[in-house]
């Protein structure tokens, strides 16, 4: 019976310190860390992204008819997101297009500097021309993305590829595509 309660002793202060000491890691990592960063080693650093410097900010320092342009696409790719189309691919697309394409398209139009700027027009290319150009390209992009239903496509793909395996496929039987494949309205 003392041994019993020996080990009972025992066993309830290995479950008391590992207790404590689970408790006390927990603690430190719920605190957060002090910036330890000397001033040379956080001037090295990208400064953090500004959340507001997002399409919406950057639409707004552009010239009139492309801001329009600008407004009415991100205005269609976050309808599109909202209503949720389902589809991975142009989901994708969309996601892309609101987070990355249409604010990487802006900020290479906002950093061109005065003599890039000359360059452009001397070349017969001027800055708007060109931004336009590539706003019209996103749109064409996103419209024809929501014209196709890729999902119903795929569907239909992987049903055949399933059939192909599960029947066999005889010499002169093999399903093919004829031709290019029309888009889907």
């Amino acid at each position: 019976m003392t041994a019993v309660l020996i080990l009972m002793v025992i066993f309830g202060g290995i479950a008391l310190i590992t207790y404590v000491d689970n408790s006390t890691k927990a603690q430190r990592r719920a605190l957060p860390e002090p910036d330890v960063r000397t001033p040379a080693t956080a001037a090295a650093l990208p400064a953090p992204a500004d959340p507001s410097g997002g399409a919406e900010t950057l639409i707004l320092d552009l010239p009139e008819p492309a801001r329009a342009a600008a407004w009415t696409l991100l205005c269609d790719v976050v309808d599109a997101l909202k209503a949720g189309s389902g589809d991975a691919r142009t989901t994708y697309l969309l996601t892309q297009t609101r987070d990355a394409y249409l604010p990487d398209t802006l900020r290479a139009y906002h950093g061109l500097t005065d003599g890039a700027r000359r360059t452009l027009s001397a070349q017969g290319q001027p800055p708007e021309t060109l931004l336009h150009e590539q706003l019209r390209l996103l749109e064409d992009g996103v419209r024809e993305a929501l014209r196709h239903d890729h999902a119903t496509a795929d569907r239909l793909l992987a049903q055949g590829r399933f059939l192909r395996e599960r029947f066999g496929q005889a010499e002169g039987n093999a399903l093919t595509l004829p031709g290019p494949a029309r888009p889907l309205d």
